[in-house]
């Protein structure tokens, strides 16, 4: 792309050539545990051994029996500094509870890469998730359970996290700062046709011209290479080149004051595949893990929130005309696919590391604020579904959101009926049930009080000899 191609936003610029390299692998990983450990204190320091110095982006279970579990890492190389520290750095403080009158804080955790029912396509889980943000006072939950091309109808109390930032919340590596609209930065992979790098800039014009929000820098850079792939327990995930021009363009956008920014990049998906997935076939997006590790990426090694829109490289993959899953319906009437990654960015919390000191009025979202998670039934293989088990988090399982997953708590060895008191997890039909569940646990009516067939009280009796000494 020209110059003269981005002249006509103020701020454009051009990244410079990728510096060191970048290089990103993605390794399947085994390790022995049994049920009773397999909480997130009881897995970092085994995966830790078992990824040795290698500093993991991203880590989800796909697999489990009753000696082992298998997890898809995601690793980056590179000579860059860490912005937080490592995902297995540390292990959260069991029973931890929030103050009296702090924030009503929900984490909704929808999966990417695993095609939920709900959730699974464009903002599709917007309706879903604006239900559970009326049931408390913030709702955190990941970009693609809201963001649709164009459309962005989230609630106002939705925090809009990628899934990396996610779970160092949960793992109290970093706060929340609510309240302010953020400026955004954007960073995007220079089109082979110049076409596509004006409709990105009309794009980013009407969200400022428009929506109001502030977006600024605009950085082109260099190829960022990301192809699709299925991987062998049938989730998706992707394969990918140097990275470096991606982190460099990042940079300049961090060092211009961005502390949102948004990746705009192609992911290469084979034709008969894109196809497939249009035509409604049962198979998982396959954009959507390429983005959560470039994404990933991005948070691991600067202080924003990030999130991810492709970027168009042929006019046929508009979809115009194209009759598909309702569910789809935001992207197959969308050609830039970026305004409403934009607008929620805006909306993003700010991150404050958990160390930081407290300042005069300032709102802070910590983990010791979240009153439960949820999440479908067959996708709790994730970091925020073990550190909720390790802080007595209840977590409340969809078991109408169907996906691809495989790993549900009875497959993890951890139904609820083996967890044990203190540990309190829930499955419910569907998100409106969620919702019910929440008002309730709000209102502090005992979940088990709406079940039926209610348990009876069994008194525990104690001889003679056993009173004297508790008495005693």
């Amino acid at each position: 792309m020209s110059h003269a191609a981005t002249s006509s936003l103020p701020g454009t610029s051009i990244a410079q050539p990728a510096g060191a390299p970048v290089a990103v692998e993605t390794r399947i990983v085994q390790i022995p545990c049994p049920p009773a450990a397999r909480t997130w204190q009881g897995l970092a320091p085994r995966l830790q051994d078992a990824l040795g110095n290698a500093e993991p982006v991203r880590l989800i279970c796909i697999d489990a029996d009753d000696e082992r579990l298998v997890f898809d890492a995601a690793l980056v190389e590179t000579r860059r500094e860490p912005a937080w520290p490592g995902l297995l750095a540390d292990t959260p403080a069991p029973g931890a509870h929030a103050p009296s009158g702090a924030p009503d804080v929900v984490v909704s955790l929808l999966p990417t890469g695993i095609r939920a029912e709900v959730g699974g396509f464009a903002g599709d889980a917007t309706p879903a998730t604006n239900l559970l943000a009326a049931a408390c006072d913030h709702l955190i939950t990941n970009p693609n359970a809201v963001t649709a091309s164009d459309l962005y109808f989230a609630a106002d109390n939705v925090g809009y996290l990628e899934g990396n930032l996610l779970c160092r919340f949960m793992l109290g590596q970093l706060d929340l700062g609510v309240g302010a609209q953020r400026r955004v930065g954007l960073v995007v992979e220079e089109p082979v046709q110049d076409d596509f790098g004006r409709n990105v800039l009309n794009a980013v014009n009407a969200m400022r011209t428009v929506a109001g929000v502030e977006v600024d820098p605009v950085v082109f850079t260099g190829r960022i290479r990301t192809e699709s792939r299925y991987a062998e327990h049938g989730h998706a995930t992707g394969e990918y080149g140097d990275l470096g021009a991606l982190l460099d363009a990042l940079e300049h956008a961090h060092a211009s004051g961005a502390r949102a920014v948004g990746v705009v990049s192609s992911i290469d998906v084979p034709q008969p595949v894109r196809e497939a997935y249009y035509r409604g076939e049962p198979i998982p997006n396959p954009w959507g893990s390429a983005e959560a590790i470039l994404t990933h990426t991005a948070t691991s090694y600067f202080g924003m929130t990030a999130a991810h829109s492709p970027l168009l490289l042929e006019a046929a993959h508009t979809c115009f005309g194209t009759l598909g899953d309702p569910r789809d319906g935001a992207e197959l009437i969308s050609s830039a696919f970026l305004c409403s990654m934009v607008r929620g960015l805006s909306r993003s919390p700010a991150l404050i590391p958990a160390t930081a000191p407290h300042r005069v009025g300032e709102q802070r979202l910590t983990a010791d604020q979240v009153r439960a998670v949820v999440m479908p039934e067959s996708a709790v293989g994730n970091i925020p579904f073990f550190v909720a088990l390790d802080r007595r988090i209840p977590v409340i399982l969809v078991r109408g959101n169907h996906t691809t997953g495989r790993v549900t708590p009875q497959c993890l060895g951890l139904a609820p009926e083996q967890l044990g008191p203190g540990r309190p997890v829930y499955t419910v039909a569907s998100y409106a049930e969620a919702a019910g569940l929440l008002l309730a646990m709000r209102e502090g009516i005992a979940p088990a009080a709406l079940m039926r067939p209610i348990q009876g009280v069994e008194p525990i009796m104690l001889n003679p000899a056993e009173r004297a000494s508790a008495a005693a």
